[in-house]
């Protein structure tokens, strides 16, 4: 069975809550209703679009993903808002900060997709948040877009998403989860020592 399918980070959700009172915003201001907002229980930064591809092969990535994934949490935080990609916008997105962990965090996705069988998206890495897409009509956004904005939370997984295409926009479903904190032993303080 062919799963349509794409690796992402789950935007948090303390940013995805200040990115959807943005977004919130601009929407009330759509009087032309040209955009299609996005509801932020979706917001995420695509890793790597993946296209159709066979369970089994997902399964093996995934497999690849545990091994070469780091496991630890940092900081992501949105620079700007714009329309995205400038030179023909198709969405409004939130554009990421390009920073030394997430760009490496890239690089990591990268190599467990060429351990895979699963060919590696060529498009160039722009890391960014889907707030809203521009429907296919004449009538242009009209709201005021803001240019600065700051929104930051701690990343807290990768995941892989199953993207369902349907008449209201896609659906996603998550399929495999990789958590990026790393796990504390605590150990137990009332045993008794019986030896």
């Amino acid at each position: 069975m062919l799963i349509r399918s794409f690796i992402a980070i789950p935007v948090p959700r303390e940013m995805a809550n200040a990115l959807g009172d943005v977004a919130a915003q601009m929407g009330y201001q759509d009087k032309s209703n040209a955009v299609r907002w996005v509801d932020q229980a979706n917001y995420h930064i695509t890793l790597a679009f993946l296209g159709q591809q066979d369970e089994h092969d997902l399964e093996n990535l995934a497999e690849q993903l545990d091994h070469y994934i780091p496991q630890t949490s940092f900081e992501i935080s949105v620079s700007h808002l714009s329309p995205f990609p400038e030179s023909k916008p198709k969405l409004i997105a939130a554009m990421v900060n390009k920073s030394e962990p997430l760009i490496d965090l890239h690089k990591q996705v990268t190599s467990a997709l060429l351990a895979s069988p699963i060919i590696p998206d060529k498009r160039r890495f722009m890391p960014h948040i889907t707030l809203g897409r521009y429907r296919h009509t004449k009538k242009p956004f009209m709201g005021a877009m803001p240019t600065v904005i700051e929104a930051a939370d701690e990343l807290n997984e990768v995941t892989v998403f199953e993207s369902t295409l349907t008449a209201t926009g896609a659906e996603y479903e998550a399929m495999f989860r990789f958590p990026l904190d790393p796990f504390e032993f605590e150990p137990e303080l009332d045993w008794e020592d019986n030896s």
